[in-house]
Protein backbone atom coordinates (compact mmCIF):
# COMPACT_ATOMS: atom_id res chain seq x y z
CA UNK A 1 0.00 0.00 0.00
CA UNK A 2 1.17 3.50 -1.41
CA UNK A 3 2.42 5.81 2.08
CA UNK A 4 0.01 7.82 2.87
CA UNK A 5 -2.91 6.50 1.25
CA UNK A 6 -6.40 6.81 3.27
CA UNK A 7 -8.02 3.04 4.35
CA UNK A 8 -11.62 3.35 4.18
CA UNK A 9 -14.01 2.12 7.40
CA UNK A 10 -17.91 1.86 6.63
CA UNK A 11 -20.36 2.91 9.63
CA UNK A 12 -23.84 2.34 10.02
CA UNK A 13 -26.51 4.57 8.08
CA UNK A 14 -29.56 6.52 10.14
CA UNK A 15 -31.46 4.27 8.21
CA UNK A 16 -29.97 1.02 9.39
CA UNK A 17 -29.33 2.36 12.98
CA UNK A 18 -33.81 3.20 12.62
CA UNK A 19 -33.96 -0.38 11.54
CA UNK A 20 -31.78 -1.90 14.23
CA UNK A 21 -34.08 0.18 16.96
CA UNK A 22 -37.27 -1.04 15.31
CA UNK A 23 -36.20 -4.64 15.31
CA UNK A 24 -35.18 -3.95 19.57
CA UNK A 25 -38.45 -2.48 19.74
CA UNK A 26 -40.12 -5.55 18.14
CA UNK A 27 -38.66 -8.07 20.26
CA UNK A 28 -39.30 -6.25 23.72
CA UNK A 29 -43.01 -5.98 22.57
CA UNK A 30 -42.59 -10.10 21.97
CA UNK A 31 -40.91 -10.51 25.28
CA UNK A 32 -42.35 -8.49 27.60
CA UNK A 33 -45.70 -10.13 27.64
CA UNK A 34 -43.98 -13.68 28.70
CA UNK A 35 -42.16 -12.28 31.03
CA UNK A 36 -44.86 -10.80 32.91
CA UNK A 37 -46.46 -14.12 32.08
CA UNK A 38 -43.95 -15.66 34.20
CA UNK A 39 -44.16 -13.44 36.69
CA UNK A 40 -48.25 -13.51 37.38
CA UNK A 41 -47.50 -17.57 37.02
CA UNK A 42 -44.79 -17.57 39.94
CA UNK A 43 -47.33 -15.18 41.96
CA UNK A 44 -50.17 -17.66 40.95
CA UNK A 45 -47.87 -20.73 42.42
CA UNK A 46 -46.71 -18.96 45.53
CA UNK A 47 -50.83 -18.10 46.44
CA UNK A 48 -51.14 -21.53 46.16
CA UNK A 49 -48.59 -22.63 48.48
CA UNK A 50 -49.84 -19.98 50.45
CA UNK A 51 -53.07 -21.76 50.52
CA UNK A 52 -51.91 -24.75 51.05
CA UNK A 53 -49.93 -23.80 54.39
CA UNK A 54 -53.70 -22.44 55.69
CA UNK A 55 -54.96 -25.57 54.85
CA UNK A 56 -52.32 -27.93 56.28
CA UNK A 57 -52.78 -25.76 59.41
CA UNK A 58 -56.60 -25.57 59.74
CA UNK A 59 -56.39 -29.46 59.35
CA UNK A 60 -53.84 -29.99 62.14
CA UNK A 61 -55.77 -27.55 64.65
CA UNK A 62 -58.84 -29.67 63.66
CA UNK A 63 -56.52 -32.90 65.06
CA UNK A 64 -55.57 -31.03 68.43
CA UNK A 65 -59.51 -29.44 68.86
CA UNK A 66 -61.60 -31.80 67.09
CA UNK A 67 -63.30 -28.98 65.26
CA UNK A 68 -62.02 -26.26 62.74
CA UNK A 69 -62.13 -22.78 64.84
CA UNK A 70 -64.61 -20.28 64.43
CA UNK A 71 -64.31 -18.26 61.50
CA UNK A 72 -65.22 -15.50 63.83
CA UNK A 73 -66.12 -14.85 67.69
CA UNK A 74 -69.08 -12.37 68.29
CA UNK A 75 -70.42 -11.91 71.85
CA UNK A 76 -70.40 -14.01 74.94
CA UNK A 77 -73.11 -17.47 74.90
CA UNK A 78 -74.29 -16.05 77.93
CA UNK A 79 -74.75 -12.45 76.88
CA UNK A 80 -78.59 -11.95 76.37
CA UNK A 81 -78.79 -8.46 75.75
CA UNK A 82 -75.68 -7.87 73.40
CA UNK A 83 -74.04 -5.57 76.41
CA UNK A 84 -70.61 -7.20 76.26
CA UNK A 85 -68.77 -5.97 72.62
CA UNK A 86 -68.18 -8.88 70.40
CA UNK A 87 -64.75 -9.80 70.03
CA UNK A 88 -64.55 -10.60 66.29
CA UNK A 89 -61.36 -13.08 66.68
CA UNK A 90 -60.94 -14.88 63.94
CA UNK A 91 -60.09 -18.28 62.55
CA UNK A 92 -56.73 -17.34 60.91
CA UNK A 93 -55.44 -15.69 64.60
CA UNK A 94 -56.58 -19.16 65.36
CA UNK A 95 -54.57 -21.00 63.62
CA UNK A 96 -51.29 -19.33 64.47
CA UNK A 97 -49.69 -21.74 65.73
CA UNK A 98 -49.90 -23.98 63.51
CA UNK A 99 -48.59 -21.41 60.88
CA UNK A 100 -45.80 -21.63 62.59
CA UNK A 101 -46.53 -18.17 64.05
CA UNK A 102 -46.39 -18.84 67.93
CA UNK A 103 -45.09 -15.71 69.20
CA UNK A 104 -47.43 -13.35 67.50
CA UNK A 105 -50.33 -16.16 69.03
CA UNK A 106 -48.50 -15.56 72.22
CA UNK A 107 -49.34 -12.20 71.92
CA UNK A 108 -52.71 -12.24 71.47
CA UNK A 109 -55.10 -11.61 74.10
CA UNK A 110 -58.07 -14.03 73.40
CA UNK A 111 -59.78 -12.22 76.35
CA UNK A 112 -60.53 -8.82 75.24
CA UNK A 113 -61.66 -8.31 71.46
CA UNK A 114 -59.73 -7.57 68.29
CA UNK A 115 -59.86 -4.38 68.17
CA UNK A 116 -62.84 -1.56 68.36
CA UNK A 117 -65.08 0.13 66.03
CA UNK A 118 -66.00 3.43 67.96
CA UNK A 119 -63.19 3.82 70.41
CA UNK A 120 -65.05 1.78 73.17
CA UNK A 121 -63.38 1.07 76.10
CA UNK A 122 -63.29 -2.94 77.38
CA UNK A 123 -62.49 -3.47 81.16
CA UNK A 124 -61.22 -0.09 81.33
CA UNK A 125 -58.86 0.17 78.26
CA UNK A 126 -58.72 0.41 74.37
CA UNK A 127 -59.00 -3.71 73.11
CA UNK A 128 -56.83 -1.80 70.28
CA UNK A 129 -54.04 -1.06 72.47
CA UNK A 130 -54.22 -4.56 73.94
CA UNK A 131 -53.87 -6.46 70.63
CA UNK A 132 -51.70 -4.17 68.77
CA UNK A 133 -48.29 -5.80 69.16
CA UNK A 134 -49.67 -9.20 67.91
CA UNK A 135 -52.39 -7.48 65.25
CA UNK A 136 -49.85 -5.17 63.46
CA UNK A 137 -47.77 -8.21 62.77
CA UNK A 138 -47.04 -9.00 58.86
CA UNK A 139 -47.92 -12.32 58.28
CA UNK A 140 -46.73 -13.23 54.46
CA UNK A 141 -48.87 -16.69 54.36
CA UNK A 142 -51.87 -14.61 54.49
CA UNK A 143 -51.11 -12.63 51.40
CA UNK A 144 -51.35 -13.14 47.75
CA UNK A 145 -48.43 -11.91 45.91
CA UNK A 146 -50.65 -10.63 43.33
CA UNK A 147 -52.58 -8.38 45.70
CA UNK A 148 -52.06 -5.00 46.02
CA UNK A 149 -50.60 -3.36 49.27
CA UNK A 150 -53.12 -2.27 52.14
CA UNK A 151 -52.23 1.60 52.40
CA UNK A 152 -53.15 1.61 56.35
CA UNK A 153 -51.14 2.31 59.06
CA UNK A 154 -49.91 -0.20 61.11
CA UNK A 155 -51.86 1.13 63.85
CA UNK A 156 -55.22 4.07 63.42
CA UNK A 157 -54.25 6.11 66.35
CA UNK A 158 -55.68 9.01 65.25
CA UNK A 159 -59.16 7.28 65.20
CA UNK A 160 -59.08 7.38 68.71
CA UNK A 161 -59.48 3.48 68.78
CA UNK A 162 -55.35 2.34 68.46
CA UNK A 163 -56.71 -0.81 66.22
CA UNK A 164 -54.05 -2.52 64.28
CA UNK A 165 -54.10 -3.49 61.07
CA UNK A 166 -52.73 -6.26 59.60
CA UNK A 167 -53.30 -7.34 55.29
CA UNK A 168 -54.81 -10.67 54.41
CA UNK A 169 -55.66 -11.76 50.99
CA UNK A 170 -57.90 -14.62 52.02
CA UNK A 171 -61.49 -15.31 53.72
CA UNK A 172 -63.55 -18.85 55.04
CA UNK A 173 -66.17 -19.73 52.93
CA UNK A 174 -69.28 -19.25 54.77
CA UNK A 175 -71.41 -19.78 52.23
CA UNK A 176 -74.86 -18.79 50.12
CA UNK A 177 -76.95 -17.94 52.90
CA UNK A 178 -76.82 -14.36 54.65
CA UNK A 179 -75.67 -15.27 57.99
CA UNK A 180 -74.71 -11.37 59.00
CA UNK A 181 -77.73 -9.52 59.05
CA UNK A 182 -80.61 -13.06 60.06
CA UNK A 183 -80.05 -14.01 63.22
CA UNK A 184 -81.73 -15.08 66.49
CA UNK A 185 -81.08 -12.19 68.13
CA UNK A 186 -80.54 -11.77 71.96
CA UNK A 187 -83.51 -10.64 73.97
CA UNK A 188 -84.20 -13.23 76.74
CA UNK A 189 -81.95 -15.50 75.49
CA UNK A 190 -78.03 -16.13 74.31
CA UNK A 191 -76.69 -14.98 71.00
CA UNK A 192 -76.89 -17.05 68.66
CA UNK A 193 -76.39 -16.24 64.58
CA UNK A 194 -78.16 -18.70 62.18
CA UNK A 195 -75.85 -21.52 61.28
CA UNK A 196 -74.11 -21.05 57.51
CA UNK A 197 -73.85 -23.44 55.07
CA UNK A 198 -70.17 -22.91 54.43
CA UNK A 199 -67.61 -24.46 56.91
CA UNK A 200 -67.36 -21.08 58.79
CA UNK A 201 -69.58 -18.60 60.29
CA UNK A 202 -69.99 -16.66 63.60
CA UNK A 203 -69.72 -18.74 66.93
CA UNK A 204 -69.77 -21.55 64.74
CA UNK A 205 -68.50 -24.71 65.00
CA UNK A 206 -67.54 -27.16 61.95
CA UNK A 207 -66.14 -30.32 62.10
CA UNK A 208 -65.04 -32.98 58.96
CA UNK A 209 -67.71 -35.35 60.25
CA UNK A 210 -70.24 -32.55 59.05
CA UNK A 211 -68.68 -32.07 55.43
CA UNK A 212 -71.09 -34.43 53.98
CA UNK A 213 -70.97 -33.29 50.54
CA UNK A 214 -67.40 -34.68 50.43
CA UNK A 215 -64.09 -32.99 51.12
CA UNK A 216 -63.29 -32.42 47.75
CA UNK A 217 -66.38 -30.92 46.72
CA UNK A 218 -65.85 -28.42 49.47
CA UNK A 219 -64.62 -24.78 49.55
CA UNK A 220 -63.00 -23.91 53.14
CA UNK A 221 -60.70 -21.14 52.23
CA UNK A 222 -60.64 -19.10 48.68
CA UNK A 223 -58.98 -15.27 48.17
CA UNK A 224 -60.44 -11.71 48.91
CA UNK A 225 -57.84 -9.27 47.42
CA UNK A 226 -57.83 -6.01 47.49
CA UNK A 227 -59.63 -4.12 44.88
CA UNK A 228 -57.98 -1.82 41.95
CA UNK A 229 -58.17 1.61 43.46
CA UNK A 230 -60.42 0.15 46.38
CA UNK A 231 -61.94 2.69 47.96
CA UNK A 232 -61.23 1.47 51.78
CA UNK A 233 -57.56 1.78 53.13
CA UNK A 234 -57.96 -1.31 55.80
CA UNK A 235 -59.72 -4.26 54.03
CA UNK A 236 -58.84 -6.94 53.69
CA UNK A 237 -57.50 -8.11 57.49
CA UNK A 238 -57.12 -10.75 58.79
CA UNK A 239 -57.22 -10.37 62.75
CA UNK A 240 -60.41 -9.14 62.73
CA UNK A 241 -63.73 -10.09 61.55
CA UNK A 242 -66.47 -7.38 60.87
CA UNK A 243 -69.53 -7.05 58.72
CA UNK A 244 -69.38 -3.05 59.19
CA UNK A 245 -69.91 0.37 57.01
CA UNK A 246 -67.49 1.47 54.94
CA UNK A 247 -66.46 3.44 51.79
CA UNK A 248 -68.64 0.79 49.69
CA UNK A 249 -71.62 0.72 51.88
CA UNK A 250 -71.70 -3.00 54.51
CA UNK A 251 -68.76 -5.37 53.31
CA UNK A 252 -67.60 -8.52 54.92
CA UNK A 253 -63.91 -9.23 55.99
CA UNK A 254 -62.25 -12.58 57.31
CA UNK A 255 -65.84 -14.63 55.58
CA UNK A 256 -67.03 -14.18 52.15
CA UNK A 257 -69.90 -15.82 50.88
CA UNK A 258 -70.47 -18.05 47.06
CA UNK A 259 -73.81 -16.35 46.52
CA UNK A 260 -71.41 -13.74 44.98
CA UNK A 261 -69.67 -14.24 41.25
CA UNK A 262 -65.79 -14.75 41.43
CA UNK A 263 -64.31 -11.68 40.67
CA UNK A 264 -67.21 -9.45 40.52
CA UNK A 265 -66.82 -5.58 41.04
CA UNK A 266 -67.76 -4.03 44.13
CA UNK A 267 -71.23 -2.15 43.63
CA UNK A 268 -71.85 1.16 45.94
CA UNK A 269 -74.11 0.80 48.67
CA UNK A 270 -76.25 -1.73 50.64
CA UNK A 271 -77.52 -4.55 49.78
CA UNK A 272 -81.40 -3.19 49.24
CA UNK A 273 -83.86 -4.26 52.19
CA UNK A 274 -86.25 -5.59 49.92
CA UNK A 275 -84.00 -7.99 48.96
CA UNK A 276 -83.29 -9.69 51.92
CA UNK A 277 -83.18 -13.33 52.13
CA UNK A 278 -80.98 -16.27 54.16
CA UNK A 279 -80.36 -17.21 50.97
CA UNK A 280 -78.09 -14.33 49.81
CA UNK A 281 -77.74 -15.75 46.21
CA UNK A 282 -80.47 -13.67 44.50
CA UNK A 283 -79.90 -11.90 40.86
CA UNK A 284 -80.15 -8.60 42.54
CA UNK A 285 -77.13 -9.68 44.84
CA UNK A 286 -74.78 -11.86 42.79
CA UNK A 287 -72.40 -8.68 41.42
CA UNK A 288 -72.31 -7.33 45.37
CA UNK A 289 -68.38 -8.09 44.35
CA UNK A 290 -67.84 -6.68 48.20
CA UNK A 291 -69.43 -9.78 49.76
CA UNK A 292 -67.86 -12.41 47.59
CA UNK A 293 -64.63 -13.88 46.76
CA UNK A 294 -61.91 -11.94 44.14
CA UNK A 295 -58.42 -12.12 43.26
CA UNK A 296 -55.93 -10.30 41.22
CA UNK A 297 -55.30 -13.15 39.22
CA UNK A 298 -56.64 -12.73 35.38
CA UNK A 299 -59.62 -14.89 35.14
CA UNK A 300 -60.42 -16.67 38.65
CA UNK A 301 -59.43 -16.82 42.08
CA UNK A 302 -57.82 -19.52 44.00
CA UNK A 303 -59.73 -22.04 46.29
CA UNK A 304 -58.65 -24.28 48.97
CA UNK A 305 -60.86 -27.32 49.38
CA UNK A 306 -61.49 -29.56 52.60
CA UNK A 307 -59.10 -31.83 51.25
CA UNK A 308 -55.97 -29.45 51.49
CA UNK A 309 -56.57 -28.97 47.29
CA UNK A 310 -56.01 -25.58 45.98
CA UNK A 311 -57.93 -25.30 42.71
CA UNK A 312 -58.43 -22.45 40.46
CA UNK A 313 -62.06 -21.46 39.40
CA UNK A 314 -62.29 -19.57 37.20
CA UNK A 315 -64.54 -16.01 37.53
CA UNK A 316 -67.23 -18.16 34.35
CA UNK A 317 -67.81 -20.77 36.42
CA UNK A 318 -71.29 -21.79 36.26
CA UNK A 319 -72.89 -19.77 39.55
CA UNK A 320 -74.91 -23.38 40.32
CA UNK A 321 -71.75 -24.91 40.33
CA UNK A 322 -70.30 -22.54 42.62
CA UNK A 323 -72.95 -22.38 45.58
CA UNK A 324 -72.67 -26.58 45.47
CA UNK A 325 -68.65 -26.10 45.93
CA UNK A 326 -69.70 -23.29 48.66
CA UNK A 327 -72.01 -25.22 50.76
CA UNK A 328 -71.00 -28.64 52.80
CA UNK A 329 -74.00 -30.64 53.31
CA UNK A 330 -76.78 -29.10 51.46
CA UNK A 331 -76.74 -32.30 49.17
CA UNK A 332 -75.73 -31.21 45.85
CA UNK A 333 -74.12 -33.29 43.02
CA UNK A 334 -71.34 -31.66 41.55
CA UNK A 335 -69.16 -33.75 38.79
CA UNK A 336 -65.06 -33.11 39.34
CA UNK A 337 -65.07 -31.51 35.78
CA UNK A 338 -67.59 -28.63 36.31
CA UNK A 339 -64.86 -26.91 38.41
Amino acid sequence: MASGSKVSRRGFTLIELLVVIAIIGVLIALLLPAVQAAREAARRSQCTNNMKQIGLALHNYHDVQGSFPLGWTTYAPFDTACAIPAHNQTMFAAILPQMEQSTVWNAVNFAFPAGSSSGALYLGVLPGSVQSTAYGTKINSYICPSDSRNPAPAQNVAAGVNNAYSQSSYAGNAGTWDIFRWWYGCAGSPTRWIDPTGPFGQDYLFKLADMRDGSSNTILVGETSRFKNDPDTNFNEWNRGAWFGSALGSRLQVLALTGVKINANPVQGDVPAASYNTDFYRPQNELMGQFGFRSQHPGGANFLMGDGSVKFLKDTTNMNTFRAVGTAAMGETVSGDAF
